[in-house]
Protein backbone atom coordinates (compact mmCIF):
# COMPACT_ATOMS: atom_id res chain seq x y z
CA UNK A 1 0.00 0.00 0.00
CA UNK A 2 1.33 3.43 -0.96
CA UNK A 3 1.99 5.74 1.98
CA UNK A 4 1.31 9.49 1.60
CA UNK A 5 4.43 11.63 1.19
CA UNK A 6 4.06 13.37 4.55
CA UNK A 7 3.62 10.04 6.33
CA UNK A 8 6.84 8.72 4.80
CA UNK A 9 8.77 11.85 5.78
CA UNK A 10 7.35 11.76 9.33
CA UNK A 11 8.23 8.09 9.66
CA UNK A 12 11.83 8.66 8.51
CA UNK A 13 12.33 11.33 11.15
CA UNK A 14 10.60 9.27 13.87
CA UNK A 15 12.58 6.16 12.97
CA UNK A 16 15.94 7.93 13.25
CA UNK A 17 15.03 9.83 16.41
CA UNK A 18 13.73 6.77 18.27
CA UNK A 19 16.71 4.77 17.09
CA UNK A 20 19.06 7.41 18.50
CA UNK A 21 17.15 7.61 21.77
CA UNK A 22 16.84 3.85 22.29
CA UNK A 23 20.39 2.97 21.26
CA UNK A 24 22.09 6.19 22.40
CA UNK A 25 23.05 4.86 25.87
CA UNK A 26 25.13 2.14 24.20
CA UNK A 27 27.40 4.90 22.83
CA UNK A 28 27.64 7.14 25.90
CA UNK A 29 31.36 7.58 25.42
CA UNK A 30 30.69 9.14 22.01
CA UNK A 31 27.88 11.46 23.15
CA UNK A 32 29.92 12.68 26.14
CA UNK A 33 32.47 13.99 23.64
CA UNK A 34 30.05 15.20 20.97
CA UNK A 35 27.50 17.02 23.17
CA UNK A 36 30.03 19.39 24.86
CA UNK A 37 31.22 20.37 21.38
CA UNK A 38 27.62 21.22 20.42
CA UNK A 39 27.32 23.13 23.69
CA UNK A 40 30.39 25.19 22.85
CA UNK A 41 28.83 26.00 19.47
CA UNK A 42 25.63 27.13 21.24
CA UNK A 43 27.54 29.02 23.93
CA UNK A 44 26.42 26.84 26.87
CA UNK A 45 28.25 24.53 29.25
CA UNK A 46 27.09 21.03 28.25
CA UNK A 47 29.84 18.96 29.88
CA UNK A 48 28.56 15.68 31.33
CA UNK A 49 28.58 15.60 35.13
CA UNK A 50 27.41 12.84 37.46
CA UNK A 51 24.98 14.50 39.85
CA UNK A 52 21.92 12.23 39.82
CA UNK A 53 19.94 14.52 37.51
CA UNK A 54 18.58 13.58 34.11
CA UNK A 55 17.65 17.16 33.24
CA UNK A 56 21.06 18.84 33.08
CA UNK A 57 22.19 21.08 30.24
CA UNK A 58 24.04 18.06 28.86
CA UNK A 59 20.80 16.09 28.56
CA UNK A 60 18.87 18.93 26.92
CA UNK A 61 21.65 19.51 24.39
CA UNK A 62 21.75 15.73 23.82
CA UNK A 63 18.02 15.72 22.96
CA UNK A 64 18.56 18.74 20.70
CA UNK A 65 21.36 16.82 18.98
CA UNK A 66 19.02 13.88 18.44
CA UNK A 67 16.43 16.22 16.91
CA UNK A 68 18.87 17.90 14.54
CA UNK A 69 20.59 14.66 13.51
CA UNK A 70 17.20 13.06 12.85
CA UNK A 71 16.18 16.03 10.67
CA UNK A 72 19.45 15.84 8.72
CA UNK A 73 19.11 12.09 8.27
CA UNK A 74 15.49 12.53 7.15
CA UNK A 75 16.53 15.07 4.51
CA UNK A 76 19.20 12.77 3.07
CA UNK A 77 16.99 9.69 3.34
CA UNK A 78 14.15 11.47 1.53
CA UNK A 79 16.47 12.42 -1.33
CA UNK A 80 17.94 8.97 -1.92
CA UNK A 81 14.86 6.87 -1.19
CA UNK A 82 11.91 8.99 -2.34
CA UNK A 83 10.46 6.31 -4.64
CA UNK A 84 9.85 3.69 -1.95
CA UNK A 85 6.07 3.21 -1.55
CA UNK A 86 6.09 2.44 2.18
CA UNK A 87 8.19 1.38 5.17
CA UNK A 88 5.92 -1.26 6.66
CA UNK A 89 8.74 -3.67 7.48
CA UNK A 90 10.86 -0.98 9.14
CA UNK A 91 7.81 0.18 11.09
CA UNK A 92 7.26 -3.31 12.51
CA UNK A 93 10.94 -3.54 13.44
CA UNK A 94 10.80 -0.12 15.13
CA UNK A 95 7.78 -1.22 17.16
CA UNK A 96 9.70 -4.26 18.41
CA UNK A 97 12.64 -2.08 19.48
CA UNK A 98 10.41 0.47 21.24
CA UNK A 99 8.40 -2.29 22.94
CA UNK A 100 11.49 -3.95 24.36
CA UNK A 101 13.25 -0.74 25.45
CA UNK A 102 10.11 0.68 27.06
CA UNK A 103 9.31 -2.67 28.67
CA UNK A 104 12.81 -2.94 30.12
CA UNK A 105 12.63 0.58 31.54
CA UNK A 106 9.23 0.02 33.14
CA UNK A 107 10.31 -3.28 34.69
CA UNK A 108 13.45 -1.66 36.09
CA UNK A 109 11.52 1.26 37.61
CA UNK A 110 8.76 -1.03 38.84
CA UNK A 111 11.22 -3.33 40.60
CA UNK A 112 12.55 -0.37 42.61
CA UNK A 113 9.03 0.19 43.97
CA UNK A 114 7.75 -3.34 44.48
CA UNK A 115 10.59 -3.72 47.00
CA UNK A 116 10.59 -0.07 48.14
CA UNK A 117 13.99 1.24 47.18
CA UNK A 118 13.14 4.34 45.18
CA UNK A 119 10.77 5.51 47.94
CA UNK A 120 12.02 3.88 51.17
CA UNK A 121 10.13 4.07 54.47
CA UNK A 122 10.50 7.43 56.18
CA UNK A 123 13.76 7.98 58.00
CA UNK A 124 14.06 9.83 61.29
CA UNK A 125 15.47 12.76 59.36
CA UNK A 126 12.24 12.98 57.33
CA UNK A 127 10.02 12.45 60.33
CA UNK A 128 11.44 15.40 62.27
CA UNK A 129 11.70 17.72 59.25
CA UNK A 130 9.05 20.43 58.85
CA UNK A 131 7.08 20.90 55.63
CA UNK A 132 8.66 24.29 55.18
CA UNK A 133 12.15 22.79 55.16
CA UNK A 134 11.32 20.14 52.55
CA UNK A 135 12.02 20.69 48.87
CA UNK A 136 9.21 19.87 46.41
CA UNK A 137 11.04 16.67 45.43
CA UNK A 138 11.64 15.85 49.10
CA UNK A 139 7.93 16.26 49.79
CA UNK A 140 7.11 13.86 46.94
CA UNK A 141 9.57 11.27 48.29
CA UNK A 142 8.01 11.73 51.75
CA UNK A 143 4.40 11.12 50.78
CA UNK A 144 5.36 8.17 48.57
CA UNK A 145 7.50 6.65 51.33
CA UNK A 146 4.73 7.21 53.88
CA UNK A 147 2.61 4.49 52.22
CA UNK A 148 4.38 1.26 51.33
CA UNK A 149 1.07 -0.05 49.94
CA UNK A 150 0.76 2.77 47.40
CA UNK A 151 4.44 2.54 46.45
CA UNK A 152 4.11 -1.22 45.79
CA UNK A 153 0.91 -0.62 43.82
CA UNK A 154 2.71 1.90 41.58
CA UNK A 155 5.54 -0.58 41.08
CA UNK A 156 3.14 -3.39 40.17
CA UNK A 157 1.44 -1.24 37.53
CA UNK A 158 4.82 -0.41 35.98
CA UNK A 159 5.81 -4.08 36.03
CA UNK A 160 2.48 -5.03 34.46
CA UNK A 161 2.89 -2.53 31.62
CA UNK A 162 6.47 -3.65 31.01
CA UNK A 163 5.64 -7.36 30.89
CA UNK A 164 2.65 -6.85 28.57
CA UNK A 165 4.85 -4.95 26.10
CA UNK A 166 7.11 -7.96 25.62
CA UNK A 167 4.40 -9.85 23.73
CA UNK A 168 2.89 -8.85 20.40
CA UNK A 169 -0.70 -9.79 21.25
CA UNK A 170 -0.73 -7.75 24.46
CA UNK A 171 1.14 -4.72 23.13
CA UNK A 172 -1.93 -2.48 22.90
CA UNK A 173 -3.01 -3.28 26.47
CA UNK A 174 0.57 -2.79 27.65
CA UNK A 175 0.75 0.56 25.84
CA UNK A 176 -2.49 1.75 27.48
CA UNK A 177 -1.24 0.71 30.93
CA UNK A 178 2.06 2.44 30.20
CA UNK A 179 0.31 5.63 29.10
CA UNK A 180 -1.64 5.73 32.38
CA UNK A 181 1.48 5.01 34.45
CA UNK A 182 3.83 7.39 32.65
CA UNK A 183 1.26 10.21 32.54
CA UNK A 184 1.15 10.15 36.33
CA UNK A 185 4.95 9.92 36.57
CA UNK A 186 5.48 12.82 34.16
CA UNK A 187 2.93 15.03 35.92
CA UNK A 188 4.52 14.30 39.31
CA UNK A 189 7.98 15.06 37.92
CA UNK A 190 6.85 18.44 36.59
CA UNK A 191 4.70 19.25 39.62
CA UNK A 192 7.40 18.45 42.20
CA UNK A 193 10.45 19.45 40.14
CA UNK A 194 11.93 15.95 39.94
CA UNK A 195 14.94 16.10 37.55
CA UNK A 196 13.91 13.22 35.28
CA UNK A 197 11.37 15.10 33.20
CA UNK A 198 13.05 14.33 29.87
CA UNK A 199 13.15 10.58 30.33
CA UNK A 200 9.57 10.37 31.66
CA UNK A 201 8.26 12.43 28.72
CA UNK A 202 10.13 10.20 26.28
CA UNK A 203 8.74 7.02 27.86
CA UNK A 204 5.24 8.50 27.71
CA UNK A 205 5.74 9.42 24.04
CA UNK A 206 6.95 5.88 23.29
CA UNK A 207 3.81 4.49 24.94
CA UNK A 208 1.65 6.76 22.78
CA UNK A 209 3.59 5.67 19.68
CA UNK A 210 2.79 2.02 20.37
CA UNK A 211 -0.90 2.72 21.04
CA UNK A 212 -1.29 5.00 18.01
CA UNK A 213 -1.52 2.05 15.62
CA UNK A 214 -4.84 1.12 17.25
CA UNK A 215 -6.14 4.68 17.66
CA UNK A 216 -9.09 4.17 15.30
CA UNK A 217 -10.08 0.85 16.87
CA UNK A 218 -9.80 2.33 20.36
CA UNK A 219 -11.94 5.31 19.34
CA UNK A 220 -14.56 2.95 17.89
CA UNK A 221 -14.65 0.93 21.10
CA UNK A 222 -14.48 3.65 23.76
CA UNK A 223 -16.01 6.71 22.06
CA UNK A 224 -18.03 5.99 18.94
CA UNK A 225 -19.79 2.79 20.10
CA UNK A 226 -18.81 0.98 16.92
CA UNK A 227 -17.46 -2.45 16.23
CA UNK A 228 -13.68 -2.70 16.60
CA UNK A 229 -12.42 -5.58 14.49
CA UNK A 230 -9.22 -7.51 15.15
CA UNK A 231 -5.95 -5.76 14.44
CA UNK A 232 -3.63 -7.14 11.75
CA UNK A 233 -0.88 -9.08 13.53
CA UNK A 234 2.10 -8.05 11.44
CA UNK A 235 5.46 -9.52 12.36
CA UNK A 236 9.05 -8.95 11.35
CA UNK A 237 9.85 -12.67 11.43
CA UNK A 238 7.95 -14.51 8.70
CA UNK A 239 9.22 -18.04 9.36
CA UNK A 240 7.30 -19.97 12.06
CA UNK A 241 10.59 -21.39 13.31
CA UNK A 242 12.09 -17.91 13.67
CA UNK A 243 8.96 -16.68 15.44
CA UNK A 244 9.18 -19.52 17.97
CA UNK A 245 12.87 -18.80 18.51
CA UNK A 246 12.11 -15.10 18.94
CA UNK A 247 9.40 -15.90 21.50
CA UNK A 248 11.78 -18.08 23.52
CA UNK A 249 14.46 -15.35 23.45
CA UNK A 250 11.93 -12.74 24.64
CA UNK A 251 10.82 -14.95 27.53
CA UNK A 252 14.45 -15.56 28.52
CA UNK A 253 15.24 -11.82 28.30
CA UNK A 254 12.16 -11.01 30.36
CA UNK A 255 13.15 -13.55 33.02
CA UNK A 256 16.74 -12.28 33.19
CA UNK A 257 15.66 -8.63 33.44
CA UNK A 258 13.01 -9.41 36.06
CA UNK A 259 15.45 -11.32 38.25
CA UNK A 260 18.28 -8.80 37.73
CA UNK A 261 15.93 -5.95 38.72
CA UNK A 262 13.87 -7.53 41.51
CA UNK A 263 16.54 -9.46 43.40
CA UNK A 264 18.93 -6.51 44.05
CA UNK A 265 15.96 -4.37 45.09
CA UNK A 266 14.89 -7.09 47.51
CA UNK A 267 18.38 -7.34 49.02
CA UNK A 268 18.67 -3.56 49.45
CA UNK A 269 15.21 -3.32 50.98
CA UNK A 270 16.11 -6.02 53.50
CA UNK A 271 19.36 -4.25 54.34
CA UNK A 272 17.40 -1.11 55.20
CA UNK A 273 15.48 -3.04 57.87
CA UNK A 274 18.65 -3.71 59.87
CA UNK A 275 18.86 -1.16 62.70
CA UNK A 276 22.10 -0.18 64.36
CA UNK A 277 22.52 -0.03 68.16
CA UNK A 278 22.43 3.78 68.09
CA UNK A 279 19.35 4.09 65.89
CA UNK A 280 16.89 6.61 67.29
CA UNK A 281 16.64 10.20 68.50
CA UNK A 282 18.95 11.11 71.34
CA UNK A 283 18.84 14.03 73.78
CA UNK A 284 22.49 14.73 74.60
Amino acid sequence: MQWPLLKKIAFRWLFVYLLLFCLGPTANWLWRRFVPWVGDFLGVDAVYRINGSGDTTFHYVLVLSYLVLALAATFVWSLVDHKRPHYHGLYLGLRVLVRLVLGLMLITYGAAKVFPMQFPPLSLYRLVQTFGDASPMGLLWTFMGASMTYTIFCGMTELLGGVLLFFRRTTTLGALVSIAVMTQVAVLNFSYDVPVKLISCHLLAMSVFLAAADARRLANLFVLNRTAGPAPMGTVLQSPRLRRAGFVLKVLLLAVVAVASLYPSYLRSQARLVKGPLTGIWDV
